[in-house]
This record gives C-alpha cells, sequence and structure tokens, in this order.
C-alpha cells in the first residue's frame, strides 16, 4: 500500500480522535439548543470604586530597594518573615539532596538532580530495556518560604510550568506537588500564570498578554504589596512633588498606605488579597484583583462568594474566612490579622507561646467573666505549656499539603475538631453560592453576571460531569448568563463563558458569542483562550482546517498545551501537510507523554514514509501507555 493510500486511511481517523478532543475540553449537558439575541449594545456604566483618600494608586511600583534608603528597620524585619522569601532562584548550596521518588499510582519515577551547575527534575516510565524519560527540565524558580515546603517552577519554551515534586520541609522528603497525587496527573503540563504568582512573587506580568509567558520584576512579597505602590512617596521626600504641601495642611501623608491606620475592612482587604480563598471568585466587569491597591475596598476588584448553606460555611479551609466565622472576630471591631501576623516583628520559634498567650489576654485577660475557665493545672499540660493556641486554633495536618495548619476559627474545638483538613473540601451538599461582601452597590445584571461566572467555577471544582450537582450547576450557570445577556449586558467575559456553555448544545450561537468576545477592545487571557479554542474547535469539526489554524496559531502563542497542538496537526494532516503535522504531533506528546492517540498516529505516519526506527519508538510507547492504562482501572 503506498503512501498516498496509507495516508488517506489515517486521515480517516482523524474523526474519531477529534471526537476524543472536543469530549475532554469542550463537554457539557445534551440539552436542546437555546437561543439567544443577537449581541446587545452595552450601555450599562462601571460601577466606580468607592473613593479612597490615598494618591498612589496610580503611581508607579518602584520596588523594595527604594524603599531601603530611608526605612532600614522596617525592610529588614521584613525579610524575617515568610513572605519576604516567597520566592526566589536556584541556590544549589542550599537545595534539598538530589533523591528518586517513585510514584506508585502512576507508575513513575521522579528525580531531583544537580548538573552542570543547575538544578534538574525528571520523569520517567519503566521501559522495556530503558527507562522512557518523559521531562526533564531545570528548575528556574523556587517558590515558598520553606516553612512548610517549597514548589518549582521550569520555564518550557518561554512558559512557565509547575514541576510534579515539591519538597516537604515536615517530614523532610520529596514528595508530589499538591494535586499530583492520583494515576493521572499532570507532569511537567501546569501552567504558572501571572495570577498564579499574583500571591508568591513581589511582581509579575504576563508577556504579551500570554497565558503563562511570565516576566517576574521582584521575587518576594515586597514592602509595596502592603502599602502600595512607592513612586509618590519618593518623590514627596526627594522635593520633586507638591503632595509634600497637602501633608503639611492636613498632617496625614496620603501618598503611601499604612495598613495598622486603616479601618478594619480595608486593612483585612490588605490581608485578603492573598489569603482569602472563598468557594468562588471572579472578577466584576471592567476590573480585577491586579488593579487592586492597598487602602481600596477588595470587593471592588474581586467578587468572592461561600456556599449559602450555614453547614457548609463552618467547613471552609481558609485562613481568613475561618477567621471571619469566629465569635472573637464577629463580637470585636479591632480583631484583625495583623493583630497577630505583624510582618515587622516575627517572633523567635521558643517566644511563640508566650507571645500570643500575650495577644490572647489583651481581650482575655480583663476581668473574670473574659479569662480562660480551665485550671492552671491542665493548661500547664498543653504542649507547649500555657498555650492559647493549643485549645483554641490547633494544628491540623493536611492531606493535600503534607503538613499541619493552624485552624482560624478560635472557639472550643475540643475533640470535636476536625483531624484532618484537605485542601479543596470535596464535593458538599451545599453548591449554591451568594456573596461574601456587600455587593448592593452593583447593578443587579452586574451582580447575576459574577454569580453566573463564579457557579461555573464551582462546577470545575467539583468536576465536569462528576454527577447531578455538577449538571445543576452547570445549567444554572448557563440560565444566569444567558438572561444576562438577553437583558443587555454584555462583556468579554459573558461572551467566552457562554461559547464554553453552549458549545455542545447550540455551536453556532456558542460561535458567535466566541467572535464578540475576541472583537472586544480589552479581553482578559482567561477569555480570550475559550473564545480561541471554540473557535478552532469548530471550524475543525467543519472540516475547515485553515480556518482553524487560524485560531490554532494564536493558541500556542499564549499557551503551551498539548490539545492544542495536537488539533494543529491534525489540521495540517487534512491539509496534506505531512511534515508539519507531524512536527505538531512530537510537540503535542512532548508536552504530553500519555497522549495515546497522537502516538498511534505518530506511529502509522512514520510507518508511511519508511522510518522504521521512528515508528517502533511510538508502537512501544503505545503498548506501554495501555499497559499503564490497565493497571490504573485495575
Amino acid at each position: 500500500m503506498g503512501t498516498k493510500t496509507r495516508l488517506a486511511i489515517v486521515v480517516a481517523l482523524v474523526a474519531t480522535v477529534i471526537a476524543l478532543v472536543f469530549g475532554l475540553w469542550w463537554p457539557g449537558p445534551v440539552d436542546k439548543p437555546r437561543e439567544t439575541n443577537g449581541s446587545p449594545v452595552n450601555s450599562l456604566p462601571l460601577t466606580p470604586p468607592a473613593t479612597t483618600p490615598f494618591l498612589n494608586t496610580q503611581a508607579r511600583y518602584v520596588g523594595s530597594q527604594a524603599c531601603r534608603e530611608c526605612h532600614q528597620d522596617e525592610t529588614d524585619s521584613f525579610a524575617l518573615s515568610g513572605m519576604s522569601r516567597s520566592m526566589r532562584t536556584v541556590d544549589l548550596n542550599v537545595e534539598p539532596p538530589d533523591a528518586s521518588f517513585p510514584h506508585t499510582a502512576s507508575e513513575r519515577l521522579l528525580r531531583s538532580i544537580r548538573r552542570d551547575g543547575k538544578l534538574w527534575h525528571r520523569e520517567e516510565i519503566a521501559g522495556d530495556s530503558q527507562p522512557w524519560i518523559v521531562g526533564e527540565h531545570d528548575i528556574k524558580y523556587i517558590v515558598g518560604s520553606g516553612v512548610h515546603f517549597t514548589m518549582y517552577l521550569c520555564e518550557i519554551d518561554g512558559f512557565l510550568v509547575e514541576s510534579p515534586l515539591t519538597w516537604y520541609v515536615a517530614k523532610p522528603e520529596w514528595a508530589m506537588s499538591p494535586g499530583y497525587d492520583s494515576p493521572h496527573h499532570l507532569g511537567f503540563q501546569r501552567e504558572v500564570t501571572a495570577g498564579c504568582l499574583f500571591c508568591h512573587a513581589g511582581r509579575a506580568t504576563a508577556i504579551d498578554n500570554s497565558y503563562h509567558r511570565i516576566r517576574v520584576d521582584e521575587l518576594g512579597i515586597g514592602c509595596e504589596r502592603c502599602h502600595g505602590p512607592g513612586s509618590r512617596h519618593i518623590a514627596r521626600h526627594n522635593g520633586t512633588s507638591a503632595d509634600r504641601t497637602d501633608e503639611d495642611r492636613t498632617g496625614f501623608d496620603r501618598t503611601i498606605v499604612n495598613p495598622a491606620r486603616l479601618d478594619r475592612d480595608r486593612a483585612e482587604a490588605v490581608c485578603h488579597q492573598c489569603h482569602l480563598q472563598s468557594r468562588a471568585y471572579v472578577d466584576p466587569r471592567g476590573r480585577s484583583l491586579a488593579d487592586y491597591r492597598p487602602g481600596q475596598a477588595i470587593e471592588d476588584f474581586q467578587h468572592y462568594y461561600r456556599s449559602t448553606d450555614p453547614r457548609q460555611q463552618m467547613k471552609v479551609v481558609g485562613h481568613a474566612e475561618q477567621m471571619m466565622l469566629s465569635r472573637c472576630y464577629k463580637e470585636s471591631d479591632s480583631l484583625k490579622c495583623i493583630t497577630c501576623h505583624n510582618p515587622h516583628a516575627t517572633p523567635a520559634v521558643g517566644d511563640r507561646p508566650a507571645h500570643y498567650r500575650r495577644l490572647c489576654q489583651n481581650c482575655h485577660g480583663a476581668d473574670d467573666t473574659s479569662r480562660c475557665t480551665t485550671d492552671d493545672a491542665k493548661r500547664q499540660q498543653t504542649r507547649p505549656a500555657d498555650n492559647c493556641i493549643t485549645c483554641h486554633m490547633p494544628t491540623i495536618p493536611t492531606k493535600t499539603l503534607h503538613t499541619a495548619v493552624t485552624h482560624h476559627r478560635i472557639g472550643l474545638h475540643g475533640d470535636n475538631a476536625p483531624k484532618t483538613v484537605r485542601k479543596t473540601s470535596g464535593r458538599p451538599a451545599g453548591d449554591a453560592l451568594e456573596p461574601l461582601h456587600d455587593l448592593s452597590g452593583y447593578h443587579q445584571l452586574d451582580r447575576q453576571r459574577s454569580l453566573g461566572l463564579a457557579t461555573l467555577k464551582r462546577v470545575f471544582q467539583l468536576g465536569i460531569g462528576s454527577g447531578p450537582r455538577s449538571q445543576q450547576l452547570w445549567n444554572r450557570s448557563e440560565a444566569l448568563l444567558l438572561q444576562v445577556h438577553k437583558d443587555g449586558l454584555s462583556d468579554p467575559d459573558v461572551e467566552a463563558t457562554l461559547a464554553q456553555l453552549l458549545f455542545a448544545t447550540n455551536p453556532k450561537q456558542a460561535v458567535r458569542h466566541a467572535d464578540t468576545a475576541l472583537k472586544a477592545p480589552t479581553i482578559n487571557v482567561e477569555s480570550q483562550l475559550n473564545a480561541l479554542y471554540a473557535l478552532a474547535s469548530h471550524y475543525h469539526s467543519q472540516h475547515r482546517p485553515g480556518k482553524s489554524l487560524e485560531y490554532l496559531d494564536q493558541l500556542i502563542q499564549i499557551r503551551r498545551s498539548a490539545s492544542d497542538w495536537e488539533m494543529r496537526g491534525l489540521c495540517q494532516l487534512q491539509q496534506r501537510k505531512l511534515p508539519a503535522a507531524i512536527e505538531s504531533l512530537q510537540t503535542a506528546v512532548a508536552i504530553d507523554p500519555e497522549l495515546l492517540p497522537a502516538h498511534d498516529l505518530l506511529a502509522r505516519l512514520y510507518d508511511d514514509l519508511g522510518k522504521k526506527t521512528e515508528s517502533a519508538r511510538h508502537h512501544r510507547r503505545v503498548r506501554r501507555l495501555q499497559a499503564i492504562f490497565r493497571s490504573r482501572r485495575r
């Protein structure tokens, strides 16, 4: 059989592979199509953020070193905090020892190796004669202060990704990164975005609006994260700004923020920009968390949602939410994060019990009614002795993070405290959402928009197609956003999300939404990805490979995704561009070594070309993957 005949057979197989791609990336309810009106004219003005007296909301960032000239004591004390060490580059002198870690569930062996002056992480699968190295990359950044664990980031083809290996300090040992301890883990595929690094780096910026091509401008969390951008403050002190006159008149320096002088809500917002998790959160229309500056209201830049079920509200795992549920917090207007967590005064390990006991006794030692009711002898039996935290904020192990965390719902936990906390709280019964903050200042359509987007995020947390609750939430999100769109509110997030929601049931309408999203003057990268992938998938399914490639070529510049490269190879195969198709498929399996259909396709294509060595290699990998998949099902 000649090459052209074999190629025709391969092209006939493309439809099967397309179905697999669609099933993985665009699942949804199979229901009757629902029509929407044409793209509405969006005349609803943006809700302006609440006012702030501070002048540095529009100032430039200058970096923490610029603060040191005048504030050396403060910068030195902050350097002792974990936040200042949130991210760093590799130092081989202090990295954990080289080691191998066999991961039984995925049948992979992971290694951390020093070589050629670099730290390398490798992932391999046992082969017939020699290991199949499915990924080996040098480490560029290390995330984590080293108190609990350190995670490792690689830059592959310009894209930042997470290593599947993490060093856990408490054990101490190498083990799988959080979320990776499963048979089907992501390997070196988990994207690290500017949003991920918002709370782990001082400042990180997406390059050319990509998803995870990242420029890191400041490694550790710095001064400006809590005090705001510093350019106007420096100009005022250099005498190059009229802002000094304003301070002389009012006695208040408005060019910089001191969180200790903010009211509780605004002070908590400074901490909550990173430490408030909530069940789901979304950007309000026209703004994002990256636009937030200290001294502003956090709800103007991020809408947070919790379960409507009070029983589920008591099961939250985020420290900020736990604290907000505490009676101490509710009955005090002064208790806030920095009451106990002063980033400029980190107590030594041996001093911590007495330090935190003094803080508790500021309120609970004033009179007999507020003092601890446990007798002295029993309090001395705690470890450490007479330690308020042991009883009222117990340390609880986590399964996902392989470490222990402090429970921040202050109370009488006793034997009823949960024995273990998971990073994700599973699939509780109460999945309906309500805003955590007061959003009454927003138009009803804006509130519906945010709720619809947050509800879909909850679906992704539960797992698409994971059961009736997931399906109900999917339908709820679709209904909310369709109504918002019908009532005249359209923005790129709504359009791109409707493209995703409607793709399985009304592809023509989904394409119109995706087109509208991409024509918007501004669009965030997540919505751009959703819209581009919807259009690429649609035109591929319509056997219009040239049109599909227009969108795929944009996608591969924005993210590193095996599915994009696989579809690109299939489109090129439909165009009879065999060398280009092979190159795209090879890139796909380099990103995702377990992409069995692509390995099978490559084996067939190399057979047609008479390249027996290459064909045999991919046939071996197909057989090995089939054996692994059978083993995982047992």
